[in-house]
């Protein structure tokens, strides 16, 4: 995972000839010089343009380089010159020693929105017979399709961009502009934070600690995203359970019975289903399906045994069976009335107790607003019973004796007493509820039954005057219904098994995520993040105290486990620090993830890009140490770019003594070409 950048062209077509430059930069520390408004920054913006992270610096789509690459240029003789075409090209190589050469127009008759790449060292080399593709920024689809060029430079480079949460939509891939804050600090915006000015438009959530995350590759947010994907899949078992059930009670319901021993939701005891059963009503009592299908079978096969009689042998039979049913008819109406009339009676109790429990959190949140307010203020109101609390006034003549207030309860404990007269309440409000179900249930299987009954009734009635010669056909009729009924039950049985195999398979599902999520290690960061932070932090502390940070002892300093930034004992680091030291903090923090990629295993390319490094006037010394500390880049094989205006004879006094790369413009950076 390396970026190096080799060559950067400008080139404007003017009405007086063509400008342009070329900036080599080599591997180790390259330092670039330039007047002010001479064009450095025109270099460096050219960089970032050429790339397509223009909104990197902003959301809008406006081209970030100045005039002299989009409408006109000044000559070192003070010539102003009109720009008619212009176009910037930039030779990277990755850590496959692959090279390409990215070109992008400023101003031209193509869409900017084009990205071309030549495919070798069109800058450096020969550039003749090179393979070239099309590609485009900017437009949605850049860093998910294969057209687009973010996601050729993402796969260039040998990243992999993980899938991050937004505020407003679902996941999104954690963009390039979000990233390369990280390792190119541009002078415009670039300076104003630590770890550094990430744009947050794109409306990601916590994008600084995702973008960090990221170049450290730690292992925090993979752990993050695997409990909340655990956490969203055990979520969505339950769902399907919830529905399988619901599904179930129906069919069972209609066929007039109800489910028992099924949990609510998925349980990890393997045994828990093998309890579920279907319980049918017979009378006022509850049976199991199973044991009321043995019986019909039993029934059905005397009746299939027998010879079916002729009314007249049956009319006595027929007579009492008649009585039985009416009598049986009789209880059941009776018993639903009883049932009617607890469930008028508890809907007015439940009523009374939602009631209640309104009344106690209306009174719950008068106490805690009370308590906030003494909280706030400072003072705890003493209260007697003897004096108003809000006037102050003498307490004497009320119609309750005055040694019943002899006590008054504290705000704390009325809180308390309240909420746990709330819990009780809501406990006896639930149990209600559950009682209220079994007698609807109750209700239900009743006026099926009598359904069934008054049915039998007319049947047996017209049995009794219907000719005596006649086939009976009460018998016909109850062996016909027992059929029937059996067969109900089995299809039910049926629907019943299958909504178990259903929930058995969600319940070896749900097993499997609770294995998985107790996989999952509970702290928050591994070993391995915990090194890189303590490493990283090592690696500011020591630089910092190299720059000559002296707000406090750079030994204080720390990163923060949770949100990455340099802090001290446990507080972030914020306007305690001059403008200067909040400078060196910022170079400390970006070279330390520079020189944390040589030692631990990272995201970082391994390049580091400063654009006018010496911000808030910093001193001479830091400045050298900073160039020095930059210069060991070198030694690692990474890559240090610094631009800078700063006094020529004073930066050459510097790098003398340093190993790296010059690269000096006297004059304006884009020069007449022959």
């Amino acid at each position: 995972m390396t970026l190096r950048f080799q060559r950067l062209r400008l080139r404007a077509v003017t009405s007086d000839g063509v400008y342009g430059a070329d900036v080599p930069f080599s591997r180790g520390l390259t330092v670039l010089w330039a007047d002010n408004t001479k064009g450095k920054s025109t270099c460096m913006q050219g960089m970032l343009y050429a790339l397509g992270l223009e909104r990197m610096l902003s959301p809008r789509r406006e081209i970030p380089l100045p005039h002299a690459m989009t409408t006109y240029l000044n000559t070192d003789n003070e010539k102003r010159v009109e720009v008619l075409e212009s176009s910037v090209s930039l030779e990277i190589a990755n850590g496959n020693d692959q090279v390409i050469t990215v070109n992008r127009a400023v101003k031209a008759t193509t869409d900017t929105r084009l990205v071309t790449v030549d495919f070798g060292a069109a800058l450096s080399g020969d550039g003749t017979g090179l393979r070239r593709q099309n590609f485009f920024v900017l437009d949605p689809g850049a860093a998910q399709r294969e057209d687009g060029f973010h996601h050729f430079l993402e796969g260039f480079l040998g990243w992999h961009l993980p899938q991050v949460r937004r505020y407003d939509a679902p996941e999104t891939k954690l963009y390039l502009e979000t990233v390369f804050p990280l390792f190119w600090v541009e002078q415009k915006f670039g300076w104003s934070a630590i770890p550094a000015a990430i744009p947050t438009y794109m409306r990601i959530r916590e994008v600084h600690k995702r973008a960090v995350e990221f170049i450290m590759d730690l292992d925090v947010y993979k752990l993050e995203v695997q409990r909340e994907r655990i956490a969203e899949r055990l979520a969505a078992n339950s769902k399907e359970w919830s529905v399988v059930r619901q599904e179930l009670e129906r069919f069972v319901n209609r066929g007039g019975g109800r489910v028992s021993g099924l949990s609510e939701g998925p349980v990890a005891d393997p045994a828990a289903l093998t309890n579920a059963h279907v319980q049918l009503a017979e009378g006022t009592d509850w049976v199991p399906l199973s044991s009321v299908a043995t019986q019909l079978r039993g029934s059905i096969a005397e009746l299939v045994a027998q010879a079916v009689p002729a009314v007249e042998e049956q009319s006595d039979e027929v007579a009492q069976k008649l009585d039985q049913i009416t009598q049986h008819v009789d209880q059941l109406n009776a018993e639903r009335i009883r049932v009617h009339g607890i469930q008028q009676l508890k809907a007015a109790d439940m009523q009374s107790l939602k009631r209640r429990i309104a009344a106690l959190e209306d009174d719950l949140a008068k106490n805690l607003d009370v308590q906030r307010l003494q909280r706030y203020s400072g003072v705890t109101a003493t209260l007697t019973p003897d004096r108003c609390p809000t006037c102050e006034q003498a307490l004497v003549d009320t119609l309750l004796s005055q040694d019943a207030l002899s006590a008054v309860m504290p705000i704390s404990d009325n809180i308390e007493y309240i909420r746990s007269q709330k819990r009780m309440f809501e406990d006896i409000l639930a149990r209600e509820q559950a009682e209220e179900n079994e007698r609807r249930d109750q209700l239900s299987a009743i006026g099926r039954r009598l359904f069934d009954y008054y049915a039998q009734i007319r049947l047996l009635r017209s049995e009794l005057v219907a000719p005596g010669a006649n086939p009976s056909a009460a018998i016909i009729e109850e062996r016909i219904r027992a059929e029937a009924r059996l067969r109900d039950l089995e299809a039910l049985q049926t629907i019943f098994d299958d909504a178990l195999d259903r929930l058995g398979n969600l319940q070896e599902a749900y097993n499997a995520l609770l294995l998985e999520r107790a996989q999952i290690p509970t702290e928050k960061l591994s070993s391995g993040d915990h090194d890189k932070l303590n490493r990283l932090t090592s690696l500011v502390q020591d630089q910092a105290e190299d720059f000559g940070f002296s707000t406090f002892s750079p030994a204080e300093l720390s990163i923060s486990q949770d949100s990455y930034r340099p802090e001290k004992e446990g507080f972030e680091i914020g306007f305690e620090t001059s403008a200067s030291d909040a400078i060196r903090l910022k170079w400390a923090y970006q070279l330390g993830l520079l020189e944390l990629a040589s030692d631990k295993s990272t995201n970082h390319p391994g390049v580091l890009v400063f654009d006018e490094p010496r911000q808030q006037s910093s001193s001479r010394p830091s400045f050298q140490n900073l160039l020095k500390r930059a210069s060991v880049a070198k030694k690692r094989n990474q890559q240090v770019i610094f631009s800078t205006s700063d006094d020529l004879e004073t930066l050459k006094s510097i790098t003398s003594s340093i190993d790296c790369e010059e690269v000096i413009f006297p004059g304006y950076i884009l020069q007449k070409l022959e």
